[in-house]
Order: C-alpha cells, then structure tokens, then sequence
C-alpha cells in the first residue's frame, strides 16, 4: 500500500528521520510510538505529500486514498448535525454522474478508441469506490456512527453552532470515518471522547476494512487495535509485530541492550583516555597516544538510552494533613440557563482517597469541578470544605496567565517553596524539559509545552488536595507514567477527571460516574467500574421482523456470549441469596409470636423487597437465556 525507502527528513541540522524504511500492508492495524518531538506526527504529514523527504523515496501502490482527522474546524454552514455529515458525502453523486457519462462513451466508442482502456479503468475504480461506501445504506450508517460517538437522535436535527469545540470534532471523526479512506491517519482520536465512545471507537477499527495509523497516548487503546508498532527514537525506527504489552516487552530488552554497550563503550573510551593523559607530553609515547586520539575521533560513539537520560522521579509534596472532612457536597445543582447539567447531588470525600471522575462529555465532570474551585457558582445546594484544605488545580483549558518573557525555569522557579526550588531542573527534565530546553521563553512554547509547564507548578508547592482535569493529554507516554507513579504515591486527596483507562488503572480507589444529572459511585478503579457496567449491560439485538423480541434466537459473537455466560452466573448467584434471604425471613414470620413484635412491620417491608428484586433478577435470567437459545 505504502513503501518508505531509506526516507530522511531534516529540520535545520536536526536529523528527524535517518534513512527510514517499512512497508505498510492493507488492513493492518499500526501505531505510531515515540517521545514527544520524535516526529510522529510530522510521519503523517510524508504521508499526506504535506512534505517532500530530504532524502530517499516514499511509494504508493495502487490508487490509495488517505484520511486524517484535522485539528481545524471547518466553517460552520448553518446546517443540523445529521445534514452536515451527510453533506460531507455531496461528491457521491457527482461519482455517479461521471460514471453514467463513462458508460455511455464506452457503450459508443470504437474498438481502436484510445482512451477506452483509460475509461474502463476509470469506471471500476467509482464503481469499487461506490461499492466500498455501500451508499444505500448511508442513512443508517450515519446513525450508527454518530450513536457510537455519543450523540442522541434528539442531536440529529441541533445546529452545528450549538455543539462545542470538542463535539464539533466527533462530528469531524464521524466524517472521516463514513468516509472509508484505505489509510486512515489518526493523530490522538480520544482526546474529545468519552471512556464509553472510546470503547465504541475501538470496536468500529477493529472491524475496519481498511488500514489504521494511529498516534495515542492511550495505552489500552493501543493494546486492544494495534497488531504493530512503529517506535521512533533519534532518527530510527523499531518496528515490531503485535500489541503494545508485546512492544514494551521487546523495547525493554531492547533498551537493556543498548544501555550495556554504551557502558562498555564508556569503559573502553576511559581507559583510552587514561592512557592518553598519560603518554601525551612524553616524547617516546607521543606517536602511540596521539594514535589514541585519532581511534576515539573516529569510534562510532553510541548514545545513553533516553530512559537513562530522563529517569528522574516526580513527586508531588503535600502540605499539612487536611481534616478527615475534606469537602462535603450538600444538595448541589447546577444549570446553564434552561439546560440543567446538575440535579440534587451529594458525596462526602475523606482524607487520602484518590477519586476519578467519569462520565460523557457535557454530564456535570469539569463543572463541579470548577464548582469546586470557585470558578463557578452553583444554582442550588453547597459545598462545604474540611479543616486545612489547600487545594491546587490543574485545569483542561486555561486562561494564558504565564509570564511570555520568562523562560519555562524561571516560571516554575518563581512560584516555588523554597525547599523545591533546587529540584526545579529535574522535575522539568522529567516532563520533557532537559537541559537547554528548560531555558526556553514562554513565548516560544507550544500550547501542550505550556501545559507540562502548569503541572511542573503544581508539583514545586505544597497542597493536600489535588483536581486534574485531563492532565495526561499533554504528556507523552514516559511523563504520564511517571505522573501516575507520583500520584500514587502522593499522600493527599486527589480528583481526577480522565478518559484516560490505563492512566486511571490501579490509581484511583473510587469512580464516580457522572450521568443523567446525577453520579453513581463505584467503590473501585475502573477496570472495576467496567466490569460491573459490562455486567448490567442490556441486550439489544437486532431481531427479524414479526418475530417477539423476548423469545427471538438471536446469533451472538464470542464475545456478547461470554458476558451472557457471566450475568447469568451473577444472577444465579443473586437468585440463591435472594431465595435464601426469603426463606430466613419466612421461618421468622411462621412463629406465631412474630406479628406482635415490634419489628414485625419492618421485616415485612424488607420481605415484600427482596421479592421484588427475586422477581427482577429471575426476569434478567430469563431474558439472557433466551439470547443463548
């Protein structure tokens, strides 16, 4: 599909990429890894013909069409959202017009025409194209997708202009991805999604036709698409076959490899050394030292693994204990003119607990937070705070309040504690800015540089109650790991809004799910979360026609048949608890004394409750049955 022979590309004397070659096949599945500044996304932009490499050739087998999800938004043209997206397909029939226009010549051309064969070909590759976009079913596709991305069908008639940024880039993936290119170039796709669009996004690659490029800092993303990784380090690139989990086996041993060579090497360019400062001002010597001299000129000198170079540790140092009352949510609500976002919610957070925040995009997650702060007033109820709560906030989108002619070492330095400030160095070196780059102007930072910048602050000072919403979008895969490592180890109380699952895994204690106006609490991380929602998930499957939906055989994949083998165990495990609490509460209620106790009433009420939930849980048994025929 796509061949990169021997590519090279410089910035200046900065070598991006040293005589890269792979070969890109159809239908794979690849990710693209590498630090930030590796020239990951300038990769697509080769693809894209948006640059010409310095050196070595890039060649595309066969017509290919290329799609990528495009950081700018387009015009807004007054359209609703389901016309929008549909309007995106207008070329289609154009495609049949000019294939009418082809049939017809040919139909009427002579055997010697010149341009038949031109035509011909011409006229298969719409009808493939027309094929591959199956436009008959368009309507229901479009539905699909936009579902799939978290949109309701009461969003299907909405002005484009009333959606956010970050929706109105849904509305752009749900284009490119309708569109069906051969080569699909995704750059960061989940930074505007949801845990349960991501899910769903996951899902549509997978089953996706043609070939996938992806470039995330989502880990579990990767593990679960990705068959291949791509790794650009310093110019090269590592290609390896299989998931993530299997790549980061192979860089480890890969690395250890390349740290055991330079050590040698080190040792061999020491002893030299030695041996020169020895012998270079003796006359007998001088030849062999200066011989010395002209080996170690011309040793091809290997380089310090990066791991090595950025291995410093973050660590966030809490202030003074807070009370055991962190803060108090009392009754809260909140309401953006008529569209009302929070209704009556109430959570209590003690000390040392490590909360994630959930839920789909526009439920309530960053406004409370801000409620929180005080950046926002609520329009109903309160929060009450503990004794000694110092907070530090770390925000998804903030006001540009950083000194322009300040280089990034002074800003951190300045709003530092003392006993921090001699770490400042490396706390930036471990969040992508070592050495040189530390001296940096504000001014010259990119939006995401800048970022990094606002969570190196947080970690210079001292707090006991940590709000990251979204911290991870800007940190490459290193830096998040290391700021999931501090954060574990933090002692204070964290919220943390993330879509982020493998950040979030093993991190938080608590999740809390933000939906229909209110939140439900999980007492686990959220793989825990996860488990029990895939639990309770409801079948709807598609069922023919004229046939009842509750008795209807319906064909399941591996997967949708093994989490119906598992709720049913559950409710099977429900259903005997359920029997067993009955049978306990009807022995009690067989003793002829019972009804003139005076807990007879309350037990009664519980024995009509647990009834209930016996009735519902063998009606869910039913129902998945059914499903496994």
């Amino acid at each position: 599909m796509v061949r990169f022979q021997n590519v090279s590309l410089f910035f200046g004397e900065r070598v991006l990429f040293d005589q890269i070659s792979f070969t890109l096949s159809a239908g794979e599945k690849l990710a693209v890894c590498g630090r930030n500044g590796t020239g990951k996304s300038t990769l697509f932009k080769l693809m894209l013909k948006e640059l010409m490499p310095d050196g070595g050739t890039i060649e595309y087998i066969g017509n290919v069409s290329i799609g990528i999800l495009k950081q700018e938004l387009p015009p807004d043209r007054g359209l609703a959202l389901f016309d929008e997206v549909k309007s995106s397909f207008a070329d289609i029939s154009t495609l049949k017009d000019e294939y009418n226009q082809l049939e017809y010549k040919i139909s009427h051309a002579h055997s010697d025409t010149d341009d038949l064969m031109d035509m011909i070909h011409r006229m298969e590759e719409i009808r493939v194209r027309l094929e591959h976009l199956d436009i008959d079913k368009l309507d229901g596709k479009i539905e699909k997708v936009l579902l799939g991305l978290g949109f309701t069908a009461a969003d299907f008639e909405r002005k484009i202009s009333m959606f956010s940024g970050g929706w109105r880039m849904r509305i752009e993936l749900a284009k490119l991805l309708l569109s069906k290119p051969d080569l699909l170039l995704l750059d960061e796709p989940n930074n505007h999604l949801d845990i349960v669009s991501i899910r769903w996004l996951e899902k549509y690659l997978k089953e996706y036709e043609g070939t996938v490029i992806i470039i995330s800092h989502d880990l579990s993303f990767m593990d679960r698409l990705a068959n291949r990784i791509i790794e650009i380090d310093r110019g090269k690139i590592y290609d390896y076959k299989g998931n993530y989990s299997s790549y980061k086996l192979y860089r480890a041993e890969r690395k250890q490899i390349e740290l055991n060579e330079y050590k040698a090497q080190q040792k061999i360019i020491q002893q030299k050394e030695m041996l020169i400062e020895k012998f270079r001002y003796k006359a007998s010597k001088a030849s062999f030292a200066q011989s010395l001299i002209t080996e170690l000129n011309r040793m091809d000198k290997k380089e310090l693994p990066e791991e090595e170079l950025g291995s410093i540790k973050l660590r966030f140092k809490s202030s003074q204990k807070s009370g055991n009352k962190v803060l108090e949510v009392k009754d809260l609500s909140k309401s953006y003119g008529d569209k009302e976002v929070l209704k009556h919610i109430n959570y209590f957070l003690e000390r040392g607990h490590k909360i994630s925040l959930i839920g789909a995009n526009g439920n309530g997650k960053t406004t409370l937070v801000k409620m929180i702060v005080g950046d926002l007033e609520s329009s109903g109820g309160a929060i009450e705070f503990g004794h000694n709560v110092k907070i530090g906030y770390y925000a998804q989108e903030s006001e540009d309040t950083l000194n322009r002619m300040d280089t990034a070492l002074e800003t951190v330095e300045n709003y530092s504690i003392p006993e921090m400030r001699t770490q400042v160095r490396k706390i930036l070196g471990g969040l992508g800015f070592a050495g040189d780059e530390a001296e940096k102007k504000i001014a010259v930072l990119s939006g995401g540089e800048k970022a990094r910048i606002r969570l190196a602050k947080l970690i210079v000072n001292e707090h006991n109650l940590l709000i990251l919403d979204e911290p991870t979008h800007h940190l490459d895969l290193a830096s998040k790991e290391k700021l999931k490592d501090a954060l574990k180890n933090y002692d204070g109380t964290v919220l943390i809004v993330s879509h982020d699952r493998d950040f979030l895994k093993e991190l938080a204690d608590k999740t809390i799910l933000f939906e229909n106006k209110g939140i439900t609490v999980f007492e686990g991380d959220i793989d825990y979360y996860l488990e029990k929602t895939e639990e309770n998930t409801v079948y709807d499957l598609p069922v023919k026609q004229g046939e009842n939906k509750s008795n209807a055989a319906v064909e399941l994949d591996y997967n949708e048949r093994k989490k119906a083998q598992r709720k049913i165990q559950n409710l099977e495990r429900d259903i005997e608890k359920f029997e067993a609490n009955l049978l306990e509460m009807q022995k009690k209620m067989e003793d002829p004394e019972f009804y003139q106790s005076a807990g007879a009433a309350k037990l009664m009420e519980e024995y009509d409750r647990e009834k209930l939930k016996l009735k519902e849980c063998m009606d869910a048994w039913e129902n998945v049955s059914s499903l496994l025929g």
